[in-house]
């Protein structure tokens, strides 16, 4: 990764075959696993990278939300730049933007994401004041609003279409160091969740995720997913993971829709 004199990370990424789908468009979870690898390096940079955190200050890193627009979606072989960094506190969230553009310098894709700096020791979140006085901070003027707004909860959507529930069991890659799933799993589960043929016939231009709680090795859920708005060029859905073992809710998500050209 290389910094500006803003200090604004800057990492070039390329769309792999792996990263796309049948039509060679870029998935979901490329974004999602792209977004947090460049968070996380730009986070190092300034000593405050997940292992540096955790050995020397037993500190962590969580990711609570992510909201991502899409411009458009890129194809294989495309050749992006991730563009990251802080922002200040946003009451206990430390906000952090995330944007990619292509080749010419379009916007890609633009993330809003609210992480939360833990004391692994007393197991309760730091000050974001505390955090952001360690980045070094030049760009107030690129400064984002953080306040994404309420997530509709799948529990209180207003569903015009449920789709079949889809159960999961996490797999030896799924689990992170800490034996728990780590956070692109499930945008991966919520995916493989959806009916083909809305990915026929629609692309990705909103998706608005929370992460609730933790799953764990061994631990099976079950994904819902339903359709909250349709017209004829667009189509809306929520989702929700849940543990089929208590019932418990671990990921919520809002998801916005466009057809395709």
């Amino acid at each position: 990764m290389r910094l500006t004199e803003e200090n604004i990370g800057l990492e070039d990424i390329a769309v792999r075959a792996s990263d796309t789908d049948r039509f060679y468009d870029a998935t979901i979870p490329f974004f999602f696993s792209s977004s947090q690898e460049v968070a996380g390096e730009h986070a190092t940079l300034f000593g405050m990278g997940i292992s540096e955190m955790y050995e020397k200050e037993m500190r962590t890193w969580v990711i609570v939300r992510t909201r991502m627009d899409f411009t458009r979606i890129p194809k294989w072989r495309e050749k992006l730049t991730f563009e990251t960094f802080p922002q200040k506190g946003y009451k206990l969230f430390c906000p952090r933007v995330v944007m990619a553009r292509d080749e010419k310098g379009e916007p890609v894709m633009n993330a809003m994401t609210h992480w939360v700096l833990m004391d692994l020791s007393r197991k309760r979140p730091i000050p974001a004041k505390m955090v952001e006085e360690r980045f070094n901070m030049k760009y107030e003027d690129r400064f984002q609003n953080p306040d994404i707004g309420k997530l509709l909860k799948y529990e209180e959507a207003e569903k015009i279409e449920v789709f079949e529930e889809k159960t999961f069991c996490p797999n030896y890659f799924d689990i992170d160091l800490n034996r728990h799933v780590n956070n692109v799993a499930y945008t991966r589960w919520c995916c493989e969740s959806i009916p083909d043929d809305i990915f026929l016939d629609y692309q990705i231009s909103m998706i608005d995720v929370q992460w609730e709680s933790q799953t764990f090795e061994g631990e099976n859920v079950r994904v819902e997913t339903a359709v909250t708005a349709k017209d004829e060029n667009t189509l809306s859905m929520v989702h929700r993971i849940k543990k089929i073992a208590d019932d418990k809710i671990v990921f919520e998500a809002n998801s916005d829709w466009k057809r395709k050209q």
